[in-house]
């Protein structure tokens, strides 16, 4: 089990939830930033999910 310190629980938790958060946010960087607002409205960002998937890929590794 994960023990070096911090929750990694908690982490991938927050990343998911920071990745969630980026569906009302303006597309300024990326792929993404070439499509119009309306395209992406609503539409969380796929590389704030990737991040999020790695870290609670991490997490599960770690606390298995």
């Amino acid at each position: 089990a994960y023990k070096l310190g911090g929750d990694i629980r908690a982490a991938a938790a927050a990343a998911r939830r920071g990745a969630e958060a980026t569906a009302s946010m303006a597309a300024r960087a990326g792929r993404s930033s070439y499509l119009s607002q309306e395209q992406t409205e609503g539409v969380p960002d796929p590389g704030a999910f990737a991040v999020a998937a790695a870290v609670q890929a991490v997490a599960t590794v770690l606390t298995a």
